[in-house]
Order: structure tokens, then sequence, then C-alpha cells
């Protein structure tokens, strides 16, 4: 090791405060780099998992094959595997509990489709004679079915009279050409993944490799999942099916994707996902990207700063340019070796240990699939090739400066400040504003750009990423809420007949909230199409000659609580004015959330009944979609006056996504609009933490025969995947922007304390000739007022503009009626601007406070 090395480390030993900071801010780097790379191979593998759990693990599913074809699928090389189903028919069992799925369904598949079963107990069949059963079966209907058992079975086809037999029961449908069938019960096995849930039978299994029917279900796995859709379309084709084009896209009735699967593989045939998805990451990367560089380059420029004088007498005995330059490259290789490895074992420990948090104090229940952190090599490769760049990047302008420097000027330290007297000329009402303190403290920020320029940087990052994070966060999980349709409650149960019950439930300790909801679609004679913004006009195709309206009666207390969260003083109806769909076509799938009237809206709305109703039904005109004969209405009440509110309030989410007009009123209401007779449908709605225990208390009033003739959905464990999908993704992400609040905070702390300790000397200077120790706190209290302002002038302008960007790249996934500023995220990130500067200015100057004057102007002199 040659002397300027030996140097350089006795400088990072010396200056263990700068150089620690120095180094944390290379380990946040990394980690954070790192970071990303875990979540995102995390989070994809987790939702893979999970989603071939509930929708399957296959690419493409061909119905309708004819068995002769099979040898196409065997012979072609691109499919990686596939398996085969077909639907024997159902058979009608009278001791089915459920009414709605009175059936079993008989499915003969091949071996391979075993593997898409999940066994619980028994075996799997070996012969046509043999069958497993689903679990639900059993637990679903108290049956005492035991693997040994026979089942004599009545095969047929499920018939309605009128032909419209829909894929759930159907209250008057029968079985037609019944076959007898007997199977022996050799296992039990989890409920079917392809087993739709409005479904009318349960599914049951037998083998069969050896098809002859040619209404054959094949699921495929491709080798190359990126082709999935070209090959479809031409093996749909070899297999005779029937591909058609429209607006220059291939169709076929007979292939369905596994759309969910396929978009976390990076495959979509929606290609407004697929730039959206990209221009979201690529903005993303930039940013973190710039802010790493940034923070580092920061370290090295602060580092080249406080060793001026010494580079200067290294020249004046010797030295070379191109060894002050190595001199700064050393200075790097050391931060780099030892930050580098840290945050790699860093990032891969934060994120393993909050994924082991996560799966600790959440009950292993609300995942499919435990979180398992998933480590790729190039996840890890990426970032140590991009911190090397990185720094190299960053010692290379203070390096090449360092080999400019002058032995005399570098002694001298004259050289950071040439200005010319104008330049330090400062506004009158700073003086009269903030006194003499204030005119120093801007005049110390204008002949000392460079140190404040590093200053400034480093918050202006800082604030940028924290706003741009944060509107990130926004965008995602409010269009989340609108592609996946979230909704805000956990339990719905319908048509409940016996109001007592009712109440019990409501008041039911885990109830955290609770609305009853009845419906009324009344007709009106206002043809209030001719006020819908022009958002709402783009998105509606139909022009119905009846239009009719769309009344949530909820119970007085409800719509007393949703008037208080409109900030509605007096009770009147309320017009809800959010509206939500997503539109698709052939190449783009693309979710709105537009208002339906403008908020000042005013008309008067008739609420009417049609009289000729049975006429106008007899002679619709199916191919043009419109009555042929005119409306007769019968109005009998009317609305004059109401407020106008696009608030989501509980539990009107699903309201958001009806078409026409939506009123909502309270139960007295529509008994003073004459609502009674045309309200139907009456819903109760709950909210609760502790859901599952919820379930199945109302389970036991449902089998105590306390609640008869409902429809009870418990939406929150339909919707499980999504809504533990959308918390593992807050509770990361909250942590990300943590991570990349902590890295601009390390930034900013290294730069102002160096700064403030290289200017020791100039502080020493002013005490020296009177300034006082309220002064000096002065000073340095507008010091950090106007480093502050400074940085949000710069700062949030370009926060707003990556809002727009992320608007624009959003844009592709939702359209969104305006840019959506996270403006409570702007006034933390004001505040802690402030906070920030202030306390590192505190901590920093505590030391040249009590230093010596004489020792701290000698020091700086030769």
């Amino acid at each position: 090791m040659n002397i300027l090395n030996k140097l350089t480390v006795k400088h990072l030993k010396m200056n263990k405060k700068r150089t620690i900071v120095t180094i944390v801010g290379v380990i946040l780097s990394t980690a954070l780099m790192v970071g990303i790379g875990l979540l995102f191979s995390t989070l994809r593998d987790n939702s893979l998992e999970s989603t071939k759990l509930y929708s399957g693990d296959y690419h493409a599913a061909f119905t309708s094959v004819n068995a002769d074809k099979l040898k196409i699928l065997e012979k072609n090389t691109q499919i990686e595997s596939y398996f085969i189903s077909h639907k024997l028919g159902y058979s009608k069992i009278d001791e089915l509990e459920n009414n709605f799925k009175p059936y079993i369904k008989v499915m003969e598949v091949n071996d391979d489709y075993f593997n898409e079963l999940t066994l619980v107990k028994g075996r799997l069949p070996k012969n046509k004679q043999e069958i497993v059963i689903s679990k639900h079966l059993i637990s679903d209907n108290g049956l005492k079915y035991q693997i040994g058992d026979e089942l004599n079975l009545n095969v047929g086809t499920r018939y309605l009279a009128d032909g419209k037999l829909e894929l759930y029961y159907t209250e008057g449908e029968e079985l037609v050409d019944t076959q007898e069938q007997k199977y022996k019960i050799v296992g039990v096995v989890e409920r079917d993944v392809y087993e739709s849930y409005s479904d009318p039978g349960y599914s049951v299994f037998t083998l069969n490799n050896n098809f002859s029917s040619d209404n054959l279900n094949v699921h495929v796995k491709y080798k190359n999942v990126s082709k999935t859709y070209d090959l479809s379309f031409k093996i749909a084709k070899n297999l005779g099916l029937e591909v058609t084009m429209e607006d220059g896209n291939k169709t076929c009735r007979d292939i369905q994707y596994n759309d969910a699967l396929l978009t976390f593989y990076g495959v979509s045939r929606y290609d407004n996902m697929m730039r959206g998805m990209g221009a979201v990451l690529a903005i993303i990367l930039t940013l973190i990207s710039i802010g790493c560089i940034i923070v580092i380059y920061n370290s090295f420029a602060i580092s080249v700063m406080e060793r001026k004088k010494q580079f200067g007498l290294f020249s004046s005995i010797g030295a070379t340019k191109k060894q002050l330059q190595h001199t700064v490259f050393y200075e790097a290789f050391i931060v780099g070796i030892i930050g580098i490895p840290i945050g790699i074992i860093s990032g891969i420990v934060g994120i393993g240990t909050v994924l082991l948090i996560i799966n600790k104090l959440l009950p292993a229940s609300v995942f499919p699939v435990a979180l398992r952190l998933s480590v790729y090599p190039l996840f890890i490769i990426i970032p140590i090739l991009f911190m090397i760049v990185v720094i190299i990047a960053s010692a290379f302008i203070p390096a090449h400066r360092a080999s400019k420097i002058t032995p005399i000027e570098a002694i001298r330290l004259n050289d950071d400040i040439k200005i010319k007297n104008k330049k330090l000329k400062t506004p009158r009402f700073i003086r009269k504003l903030f006194g003499v303190e204030g005119e120093i403290a801007l005049k110390n920020i204008k002949r000392n750009k460079k140190k404040y320029r590093i200053t400034i940087a480093s918050l202006f990052i800082s604030i940028v990423l924290f706003v741009s994070f944060s509107s990130f966060l926004f965008y995602a999980f409010e269009g989340a809420d609108n592609y996946l349709g979230t909704i805000d409650y956990d339990l719905s149960i319908s048509d409940i007949q016996d109001d007592d019950i009712t109440e019990t439930i409501r008041k039911h300790e885990q109830v955290e909230k609770s609305a009853i909801i009845s419906h009324a679609v009344p007709y009106t004679t206002l043809n209030y199409k001719n006020y819908y913004t022009d958002n709402y006009k783009k998105l509606q195709n139909n022009d119905d000659t009846l239009l009719n309206i769309t009344i949530a009666v909820l119970d007085d207390k409800s719509f007393a609580n949703y008037l208080k969260e409109i900030g509605a003083k007096k009770s009147k109806p309320v017009i809800f004015n959010r509206y939500k769909t997503i539109k698709y076509s052939d190449s783009s799938r693309k979710a709105y959330d537009v208002k339906r009237f403008a908020d000042n809206v005013k008309f008067e709305i008739p609420i009417c009944s049609v009289s000729n109703m049975t006429e106008m039904d007899e002679s619709y005109d199916y191919t043009n979609d419109k009555y042929n004969v005119k409306p007769e209405y019968d109005c009998y009440s009317k609305i004059t006056d109401y407020y106008v509110s696009d608030v989501v309030g509980f539990p009107l989410e699903a309201y958001s996504m009806t078409d026409d007009m939506v009123i909502i009123m309270s139960n007295t209401m529509a008994k003073s609009f004459k609502l009674n007779d045309s309200i139907y449908n009456t819903t109760l709605y709950i909210k609760s933490s502790k859901y599952d225990k919820l379930d199945d208390q109302i389970n036991n009033y449902i089998d105590e025969g306390k609640i008869q003739d409902y429809a009870y959905t418990n939406v929150t464990e339909s919707m499980r995947l999504q809504n533990n999908l959308i918390l593992v993704v807050k509770i990361l992400v909250y942590g990300f922007i943590s991570l990349v609040t902590l890295i601009g905070v390390t930034s900013v702390f290294n730069t102002i304390n160096t700064s403030i300790a290289l200017r020791r000397k100039e502080f020493a200077m002013l005490r020296s000739i009177g300034l006082t120790p309220r002064g000096f706190n002065r000073i340095l209290y507008f010091e950090s007022i106007f480093v502050g302002l400074k940085s949000l002038l710069y700062a949030l302008p370009v926060s707003f503009g990556v809002v727009i960007l992320l608007h624009m790249a959003m844009g592709n996934f939702m359209e969104f009626e305006k840019v959506m500023i996270p403006y409570k995220s702007v006034l933390i990130a004001v505040i802690g601007v402030f906070v920030i500067i202030g306390i590192t200015m505190a901590y920093a100057s505590k030391k040249i406070k009590k230093e010596n004057i004489l020792e701290a102007i000698r020091e700086e002199n030769i």
C-alpha cells in the first residue's frame, strides 16, 4: 500500500462520522436496489402459486375438442403438458341440503388432471368404476359418505322447457336422458379449482384415458408462456375450432385464457397493460437510480471539499494529477467494498424479516400460500453492477476536480468563494423581516454556492422521491380498487324474513359496521342523459326509450351516517355521482372512474311507473334493441331537493358500478316518496375485522333454521386472494417508502453536517467580532429556512411533474378524471424538510459553539 492510500485510510478513520454516513448511504442504496428485486420476485412467486390455487395451473383451455384430434396436441413440441376433462352429466341427490346446488356432477378426467386435485384421504381412481368425491360435498350437506361406499347415480343432462338454461340452478329444470351409473368411492379431494361457485353440482371424478367424446375440455401449459396467444390460435385451427377476425384481431369462442396467471408471467392479451407496467417501472427505477446516484455523489463531493487542503499539500510535494485521482477512487473502493456486501445482506435480511413478520402477525388462513423469500441471482447481480457503476461515476467528477486543484489555492482554500460584490446584494426586505442575521444567512448561501448546492440537491431528491412514491402508492391502490372491484364489507345476507334475527346479528360484538339496504327501480320521464358529463357519455352505448332510476334505500341510522360522511347538514336524498367500470376490447382492458353529472346539477326527478309495460315487452325489437311501443307513465312522486356526491360511503361501493342514475335515501324518505310497493331485495351488509367468527355464528343461525330463504355471501372469503395481495403490497410499499426517506435523510445529514464543519473558521471570525450565541443560532435558523424554501422551490414542481408522468402511465390501466396530487404527502414533505434541516443544523453546530475561537481561526491558516 503506497503512502497516499495509507493517508486516505487514515483520513477515513479520522472522519469516522462522515465515513460511516457515506457507507450507510451505500448500504441503504444497495439494500434498496436488492430489496426491490426481492420484493418483485417474492410477490410474483407468491402470486403465481396463489393464482394457481384459485384459477388453475394452465395457460389456455380449449372447449368442444374432438377426441380424434388429441393426437395433434401429443405431437406439438411447443406444449409442455395438458390435461383433459369431460362432463358426463348431473345426478339429482335428494339428501343435498343446498337448494342452489342439488346435483352431483360426474367428471371423467385423464391421469394428468389428477395433478390439479389435492387428495385429502384415500387414493385416486384407477378405472372408470372408481371415483373421488369433493370434500365440500360432505361438509356442506352433512353427508356420511365413506371410502369404499357404492354410489348409484342416474346421470343425465339438465333441461329447461323454455330453453333458457343458465350455468346456475334454475327453478323448474329437470334431468333428461339419464343413465344409471355405479361407482365406488376411493378417495376425497379438496374442492376442484375449475368448479364454478355458481355451478349447480358438486364435482366427483373418475378416470378415463381413452376418450371418445367430441366435447372435451383441454387445459394446456406451454413451454414458452410469451407465445400463449399465437400458439393457441394455431392449435385451435388444427383442432378444427373456429377462429375469426374482428377489428383486425383474432378471436375464438372455444379458447379460454388463464389471464390472472399469465399477467404474473408478464404476458397479457391487452397491450395497454404491458405498456402501462413498462412506463410505471421505468419512472420508478429512474427515480431510484437518480436518488442513489445523487446520494453517493454528494458523499464523494463532500469528501473532496474536506480534503482540498490535503490535496494541495500532496501537490506541493510532488503528487501527480493521476495520483490524486487514484486517491479519490481508492476511497470509493473502500466505501464500496464495505457498503455493497452489507447492503446486499441487509436487503435480503430486511425483506426476509418483513415477510416473517407478516406471516407471524397474520393468520395462516389469510394467505393461500405462505410468503416465502424468493432469491434469484439476477436480482443480486444487477444491483451489484449498478452500485459499482454508480460509485465509479460518483467518484469520477470529484476525482477530476481534485486533480485540477493548484497547491496555493488548495492550501489557502480561497477558490470556493469567487463572487463579485454585486452578487452578494440581498433584497432590503430581508433585513427588515429577519434582521442582520437573516441578511448574513442569505449572503452565506449566495457566496457558498457549491456547498449549499450539494445540500439542496440532497433535499431536492429526498422530496421528489417521497412525493413521487406516495403518489405512486395512491394511484396504485386507487387503480387496484377499481380494477379488482374491491368492496368495503365482509358479509352480506339478503332476504332475511325475521327482523329480530337481523337486529341480533347487527348487535354482535364482532360487527364493526352494518347497514340494511333495499332497492327500488322506478321509471322517470326526465331525460337525465342530457345532463351526463362528457366522460360518462363516452362510456354509455345504450339509447333505451325507458329511463329507470336505481334507488338505494338505507336504514335511517346508516343514511344519517352517510350524510355525515358527505358533510350534509339537512336530511335530503343524495344523487350518487360516482361511476366505475371496466371496458374491454381485443387489445385493451381499461378501468374508468368518472362522475355521472356535474356537482352543481339541478333538475326535478319525477318518480313513475309504466302502465303499458306488458304491451311494450311483447313488441320489443331484439334485433335493434328498442321498444316499438312508447311507454305510458304514471308519475306518483317527485324529487326536487337533493345533494350530489361522489363519496363512496359504507356500503355503497357496488352502486358505483350501476348504470343510469343512482339515488340514495333513507327508509323514512322512501315512504314519503311512495316507494313502499316497489321496494325489494333487502340486504344486510356487515363489516368486521373478525369476520370468520361472525361467519361461524351466522352459519349456526342458518343450521338452526333462524335464517331461512336467504342468500348469504362471505365476500371477504371469496375475494381473499386479491385482498391479501393488496394488504401485502401496502405493508411492503410503506416499508419501501420509509427506506427511501431514510436514504434521503442520511444524505441530508451528511451534507449539512460536513458543510457546517467546513465553515468553522467563518463562524469563529463572526464570533470574534461580537456575534452572540443567540445571533449565531438565528443565522443557522434563517439558513435552514432559506435552504428549505429553495429546495422546495425546485423539488415541488419536479414532484408534480413526476406525478403527471405517473398519471399518464397509469392512464394505460385506468382513466382518471384529474391528476391526483397527494397533498398530505406534500404537506408532510414540507414540514419534514424544515424539521430535518433544523435538527441536523442544531446537531452539527453543537460542537462548533463550544470551540475556542483562536484555535478555530488558526487551524485554517498556514
